[in-house]
């Protein structure tokens, strides 16, 4: 069986005013190639389809008519999407009948308990090859809060035993013993890359242990977290596909989807597909240096015309006419400078102050980065647990 994993798409971001739209098309075009390559048995998506959770109506036609045409090159392929915490699963999951059409499974939300029986069947997807025969199972849990999950008795993590009474609905229906694959939008407990991420929105999406249900499956297929890696370097089969285009500046390495071949002891062997975009995000110089150390670096720098550029500057303050300076270094060609990145020098005020940012830097903040700025020491866990309840029913 072979499958394609990706994840993390962020449709419709806008990165300091400039529409990545380019770049996710230019993704959607290698992806279809891919497929038509590969032919894979199924595709994961596996969260996080859009930036936000009311995306455009531009957003929802690039996603749908893509989808599409990669449907239509390979029809007997499935492909499995589950809603991701920049999603709002409502929005996506309101066409998941339709979807179902074109071959498509869409699952948004954790299936209602009756009786205190949970629906696992909701969750799982079975694989078919080409021949219309089953080739594997997939296990889909989008991304939701642990008090959305069922209860349990012995106060064990929520998210985990869903996992694991999953797993174990999974291999009642796999008698022979074909690959049991997970997806999952969350962060699982590990030595992890954040690269691209500020921190204080990783604590948004649960932190959960696989160790417990390991042995049960065959590959995990993860959302959430941006840089392409295995959770578990000894473990390759626990694995974030990451973005497969960049959607912030602090995402310098390789994008990519990953490739995922089994064997017939249902062993993962796991292959990089890198991606490549019309537009790279480049930060200069790497590291932050005064304004016209900085000017010198960019004017050095070996662009080709096409890049979005970040300028790396270390000052105590801003020249008054730095954004004009900087820009005048490209007007010979193409490359556009979207934001001046100031890390300051003076150590009387806050770095973390929510003053202390310049406008472009406020807009790239999330909500809860803004509310953690402006209390500091007073927000306590209490009341970040309540404020992320609360945006989550906003987003809903």
């Amino acid at each position: 069986m072979k499958i394609i994993h990706t994840s993390d798409l962020h449709i419709g971001k806008v990165l300091y005013g400039e529409e990545l739209t380019e770049n996710h098309q230019a993704f959607f075009g290698q992806l279809l190639q891919l497929v038509k390559n590969e032919q894979p048995d199924a595709l994961l998506v596996a969260g996080d389809i859009y930036e936000t959770s009311n995306p455009s109506v531009a957003s929802k036609r690039l996603f749908n008519e893509n989808m599409l045409r990669i449907h239509e090159a390979l029809p007997s392929m499935s492909i499995v999407i589950i809603s991701g915490n920049h999603d709002s699963a409502q929005r996506v999951g309101v066409d998941s009948s339709l979807w179902e059409l074109a071959n498509v499974r869409i699952v948004t939300s954790i299936a209602e308990q009756e009786n205190d029986e949970v629906d696992y069947d909701a969750h799982i997807v079975e694989l078919k090859n080409s021949d219309g025969k089953t080739c594997g199972f997939v296990g889909a849990v989008p991304f939701a809060y642990e008090q959305s999950f069922p209860k349990t008795s012995g106060g064990e993590n929520r998210v985990t035993a869903f996992y694991r009474g999953l797993l174990h609905r999974m291999s009642e229906r796999n008698s022979e013993h074909l690959p049991l694959l997970l997806m999952g939008h969350l962060t699982v407990a590990g030595n992890l890359d954040f690269s691209g991420h500020k921190l204080d929105s990783i604590g948004g999406v649960e932190a959960v242990s696989v160790a417990d249900f390991s042995d049960e499956f065959d590959y995990f297929a993860l959302g959430h977290i941006h840089h392409p890696q295995f959770v578990c370097d000894a473990n390759e089969k626990v694995r974030y596909s990451g973005t497969p285009i960049a959607v912030s500046f602090d995402e310098p390495f390789d994008h990519s989807v990953s490739v995922v071949t089994f064997d017939e002891q249902n062993q993962p062997q796991v292959r990089e597909h890198k991606i490549e975009v019309p537009h790279r995000l480049i930060t200069v110089p790497a590291e932050p240096t005064d304004f016209t150390a900085a000017l010198n670096a960019l004017k050095a720098f070996p662009l080709d015309g096409s890049e979005y550029v970040r300028l790396n500057v270390k000052q105590e303050t801003a020249p008054s006419d730095a954004l004009a300076k900087a820009t005048d270094c490209l007007s010979s060609i193409d490359s556009k400078l979207l934001t001046i990145n100031y890390v300051r020098t003076d150590g009387g005020r806050d770095s973390k102050s929510v003053t202390n940012v310049t406008l472009s830097e406020f807009r790239e903040l999330t909500p809860l980065e803004v509310a953690k700025r402006a209390l500091g020491d007073q927000f306590t866990e209490e009341m970040e647990q309540t404020f992320k309840e609360v945006l989550k029913m906003l987003n809903d």
